[in-house]
């Protein structure tokens, strides 16, 4: 499945180098919106009908010992590619810290399982290619949404790709063709229900939102400048505000603004 996947970030890197165009810094470049849509919309109904479901189920039934052990497990063996990316981000003291975790949880922590680290107080940290490419300056390029894999953009697909190449679990082998590729199939599975019972809850507060497409579209992009920035908060006040130019008209905009609670204001 990896392979799989690897192939299908590529495409959409071919597809989006040939659209991208100069944006400005808080815009957000959405070229394929109609398309997007609709993948949006074929995503939501396969994550109603098996996905959101087989993630519900794996919360209720799967211990919470247990989805803490894998969800530890596979934040250790992404620790190389953020190694790789801290150092790339010309940040020292976090790839210490992030190799000091992964000799220590691969280790103490049996092969990550546990994360030993984190409670002798050395918290951790994700870094990705695509965080790297963009705290030197690349721009996000066009957003799109991908058929299962959800939101990305160009800056965070090509990104994607790098570190699939650095991720230690994509050339993990057996020695056996079929037990190598049964592990892989199976580690990309679990990983992908767990992620998705992990963010039940911001899901379901995107699709209460008067338009989920946009809340999406916003929130994911929002989320990765944060992440660029380490999660400092931007100084520019106007970063977060919704898509205005999103709403037909000014009644549908009065309408949702109605539906904001309104602030005591100090005298």
């Amino acid at each position: 499945m990896r392979p799989l996947a690897f192939t299908i970030l590529s495409l959409f890197v071919m597809a989006g180098c040939a659209t991208t165009k100069q944006q400005a810094p808080t815009e957000i470049y959405d070229p394929f919106e109609s398309l997007n849509r609709d993948i949006y919309g074929f995503n939501e109904s396969v994550d109603k009908a098996v996905i959101g479901p087989v993630a519900d189920s794996y919360s209720r039934n799967v211990p919470k010992p247990a989805r803490s052990g894998l969800r530890n497990f596979f934040a250790n063996a992404s620790a190389p590619s953020t190694f790789v990316n801290d150092i790339l981000q010309a940040k020292p003291q976090r790839a210490a810290e992030t190799l000091s975790r992964f000799i220590i949880n691969s280790t103490v922590g049996l092969g990550g399982l546990f994360d030993v680290a984190g409670k002798s107080g050395l918290e951790g940290h994700t870094e990705d290619f695509g965080q790297t490419l963009g705290v030197w300056g690349v721009p996000m390029g066009a957003y799109f949404v991908a058929p299962l894999l959800g939101p990305s953009n160009l800056r965070d697909t090509t990104g994607r790709v790098v570190d699939i190449a650095f991720d230690p679990l994509t050339w993990t082998s057996f020695g056996v063709s079929n037990l190598s590729t049964a592990f892989n199939a199976t580690e990309t599975v679990v990983f992908a229900v767990d992620t998705r019972a992990e963010l039940a809850s911001a899901i379901e507060a995107i699709r209460n939102q008067p338009e989920p497409y946009v809340a999406l579209r916003r929130g994911y992009s929002a989320q990765r400048k944060s992440a660029i920035r380490d999660g400092v908060i931007s100084t520019d006040n106007l970063e977060d505000l919704p898509d205005f130019d999103e709403f037909d008209d000014f009644d549908e905009f009065d309408e949702t603004i109605d539906d904001v609670p309104s602030t005591p204001q100090d005298n």
